[in-house]
């Protein structure tokens, strides 16, 4: 098998080349040239010597990658604009592929696309579009392709289990009626047919159901009644603020460009245990650099990561949520202003000493470890009777003051003291305004507001197009600055050569009418005379 030729450059019959239609957009030319530099070995040992020619599988790449930078992810629309859009036309050398080759294009290569994604990456560094030495970190929720009516908690999908099985009922009963010489509306292979296709979907909901009922276990108590799946799509979950089945889309953006340097899609809800496995990422991709930092929102606080961190002596600053209540004073608070204040004791009011292990209460008291529970210790005072503060700290339950306290706290207490200072809060507040805009323009400006394949992994690989397609659009830009900046520069650099040139041609053009002048006053003279 070989691939159809194709040639950007050459005259057709009408006198015209598919280069000339690119003539006004120089993005499709930069797209073209981007693949180009790619490594495409991998890509090109999927297709077989044997059976026809092929669709070139570099403009093929290009296509997509420029289509998806447009915000165009239909295979139909992808069709059509081949046909009539110049900017395609350019790119796949006036050639016409399909809806079903543009589908089965993408959905075999989509694993290829995350490698290529990785190159894209280390081409920008390579122009210098960035250091890429701060990286912000954060993550939204995208509709997944199956709609939320396709949603079932455990209740419903009973009903629908003993539906079909109501239905499969009735058919074996038909089929036997058939058998026996009975007439009906449809004849007896359509009959067992029908009956094999509802088996098929009782045996789709029983696998629903068990993914289901695992799910629930690993939810706490009060969420289990009303937890969901997706009978059509599994893998996608019912996100909150989403309204919808989706996936949780996960970024680290360059702060100081706002390229993409590392992706990825999981089906959890939240945010929880994501920091580590991008940061990682960004790692692989770019290297690892000492001066590279990163900051994330408080979705991301967790004391695991926060442990692996800070033994790896990374740059971090992600924000807590619980920030109020750490025990970070190197004082507890002052007993007289809290009985002035008559307000609730906090867990900040306590200060823990860390090289003895106990906490001192604002009346001068301990908290000694009591228990042991593995990942967590409570911590006990020695007597609270007869405390001023008796009422305002311990709870009606109790007699004396209880502190649980992670093994791990001490990391977070390690971020929080971070956090306090004015480094800290520039980077949360420089985050904000560089990785949000990222995720506007991807849902907004390029309409991603839904992805177009099912699946996880579809998933994945269909957002490192998304990515590459905001990518592209940025380091477009970014060439297109460079080279206006070239230009400014070349004039200014000319500037005295121009002026002196605009002299000339000024002096040349007054010459020429004061000539012009003269010789028509000499021909008046001259008709006057006779």
């Amino acid at each position: 098998m070989g691939f159809k030729p194709y040639n950007r450059s050459q005259m057709s019959l009408l006198g015209y080349s598919v280069e000339e239609f690119a003539r006004n957009d120089p993005k499709s030319r930069f797209v073209v040239e981007l693949v180009s530099k790619l490594d495409l070995s991998g890509l090109y040992s999927r297709y077989s010597s044997q059976g026809g020619d092929s669709y070139a599988p570099d403009m093929m790449l290009a296509l997509w990658f420029f289509a998806y930078s447009n915000g165009i992810t239909s295979t139909r629309k992808l069709e059509e604009l081949c046909k009539f859009d110049t900017r395609y036309m350019y790119i796949t050398g006036n050639q016409q592929p399909d809806h079903s080759t543009l589908s089965r294009f993408r959905n075999t290569h989509l694993d290829l696309i995350i490698q290529y994604f990785a190159q894209i990456i280390l081409i920008a560094e390579a122009e210098g579009i960035s250091d890429f030495n701060e990286i912000a970190i954060d993550g939204s929720k995208i509709k997944s392709k199956s709609s939320k009516r396709h949603n079932y908690n455990e209740a419903r999908l009973n009903k629908k289990l003993e539906a079909i099985r109501a239905e499969i009922r009735q058919y074996m009963q038909r089929c036997d009626f058939v058998e026996q010489g009975a007439s009906d509306e449809l004849d007896l292979e359509s009959l067992r047919a029908e009956k094999a296709r509802l088996e098929r979907l009782e045996k789709e909901l029983l696998e629903r159901k068990a993914q289901l009922q695992a799910r629930k276990k690993q939810l706490k108590t009060e969420h289990r009644c009303k937890h969901q799946i997706n009978i059509k799509e599994p893998e996608a979950r019912l996100m909150p603020n989403l309204g919808a089945s989706g996936y949780n889309a996960q970024l680290a953006v360059d702060m100081s460009s706002h390229l993409i340097v590392a992706h990825d899609v999981v089906s959890e809800p939240n945010d929880q245990g994501q920091f580590l496995p991008i940061q990682q990422q960004v790692e692989k991709t770019l290297g690892a650099d000492v001066k590279r930092s990163y900051t994330a929102d408080s979705g991301y606080h967790n004391s695991s990561d926060l442990k692996e961190l800070e033994e790896r002596q990374v740059d971090a600053i992600i924000a807590d949520p619980q920030l109020a209540n750490r025990s970070i004073q190197e004082e507890p608070t002052s007993m007289e202003d809290l009985l002035e204040e008559k307000r609730k004791l906090k867990r900040h009011d306590f200060v823990y000493h860390s090289e003895e292990d106990y906490y001192e209460c604002p009346a001068g008291k301990k908290l000694i470890p009591y228990k042991d529970k593995g990942d967590q210790k409570i911590y006990l005072s020695e007597s609270c009777e007869g405390c001023p503060l008796f009422e305002l700290c311990v709870s009606s339950k109790k007699k004396v003051k209880q502190i649980h306290r992670s093994v791990r706290e001490i990391y977070s207490e390690y971020m929080a003291k971070k956090l306090q200072t004015t480094y800290a809060k520039e980077r949360l507040k420089k985050r904000g305004h560089t990785i949000e805009p990222v995720f506007g323009n991807l849902k907004h400006n390029l309409g991603f507001s839904r992805f177009s394949l099912s699946g996880l992994q579809k998933v994945k690989g269909e957002f490192a197009l998304m990515c590459i397609g905001h990518n592209i659009n940025v380091m477009f830009k970014n060439l297109q600055k460079k080279r206006l900046g070239v230009l400014i520069c070349l004039s200014f650099d000319k500037l005295d050569q121009y002026i002196a040139i605009s002299k000339t041609i000024v002096l040349s053009m007054a010459l020429f009418f004061i000539n012009r002048i003269k010789i028509e006053k000499t021909k008046l003279c001259l008709n006057i005379s006779f």
